[in-house]
């Protein structure tokens, strides 16, 4: 099934950086509104697929900030952020992942135990991971699930949000710059041809690199005695075949 049309089933025109999303969007040779959803998308996957693989690989830091990372943005699309204080629509960074984390909270997946903690408690964790490290209030901590349930409701979000008969004027309106590099001699703005691709068979959040964390998983070492078998004796009920019963 081909999803590029979920993105554009509600639109709007786009009210601020008109000539840059023009220009983005002539290079890929789509609409201006659609050209914008698609960055958006794309810089999402992009945070959400490098979380994933920290969280592979036990750089669980990383894999929260980037996770966090997603969140903002999140919260910066659904409420049309402007990034100038003074600025009409203007929204503060620690306001923009307040109001990505109630968002999540708000229209996560159903089927997923909710966000546990207070959007503070995320905005401290934002802090300490993007900030050195070096503090954190005693009464915050974080695990694995933290980044888990982070992942699994902003996948669903991803899916979901474009049903959101508000999403478009936000989108118009938010403050976002499109980046661009050359691509096969071209240039052209990041994520729109890939994420484009991707949605020609797959919904925008499926399919994401990296996605352990879509599971409840546990590690067994090869070297355990579970796995080797060594120090391991099976035992048989008392009075079957092959054994005697004691008294």
């Amino acid at each position: 099934m081909d999803y590029r049309p979920l993105l554009t089933q509600h639109t709007a025109q786009l009210t601020h950086e008109i000539p840059e999303w023009d220009k983005a969007a002539t290079a890929v040779e789509l609409d201006p509104y659609q050209c914008k959803a698609s960055y958006i998308c794309g810089a999402m996957r992009e945070f959400m697929q490098a979380a994933g693989l920290n969280f592979e690989e036990e750089y669980f830091l990383a894999a929260l900030f980037l996770a966090l990372d997603a969140t903002e943005l999140l919260g910066r699309v659904v409420n049309g952020a402007r990034c100038e204080e003074g600025e009409p629509g203007y929204i503060g960074p620690t306001s923009v992942l307040h109001k990505g984390v109630r968002y999540l909270k708000a229209h996560g997946n159903p089927k997923t135990a909710p966000l546990p903690r207070s959007p503070d408690d995320y905005v401290h964790l934002r802090n300490f991971a993007g900030h050195g490290a070096s503090f954190i209030p005693a009464d915050v901590d974080f695990d694995r699930d933290t980044i888990r349930l982070l992942l699994r409701h902003l996948a669903y979000v991803l899916n979901t949000m474009w049903n959101d008969p508000a999403l478009p004027a936000n989108l118009a309106m938010v403050e976002i710059h499109p980046v661009s590099s050359v691509v096969d001699g071209k240039t052209e703005p990041v994520f729109v041809r890939h994420l484009q691709e991707h949605l020609a068979a797959n919904r925008p959040g499926d399919g994401l690199a990296h996605d352990s964390w879509q599971y409840d998983t546990f590690r067994i070492s090869a070297a355990s005695d579970a796995v080797t078998g060594v120090g391991y004796i099976p035992r048989r009920p008392a009075g079957a075949p092959g054994t005697t019963a004691k008294p």
